[in-house]
């Protein structure tokens, strides 16, 4: 039970430290999605 319990705590704590981390890459990968998408909406011909 003891191992099962630290086993959660290490989740809880990885969660707690990366979700913030993540959630800036997420935005940062969004930022750059937008801007090729810009730059790609030439007309064709």
């Amino acid at each position: 039970m003891k191992t099962i319990s630290i086993f959660i705590l290490l989740i809880y704590w990885s969660i707690m430290i990366f979700a913030p981390v993540m959630s800036k890459d997420v935005k940062f990968s969004r930022a750059k999605v937008n801007n090729t998408k810009m730059v790609e909406q030439k007309p064709q011909g």
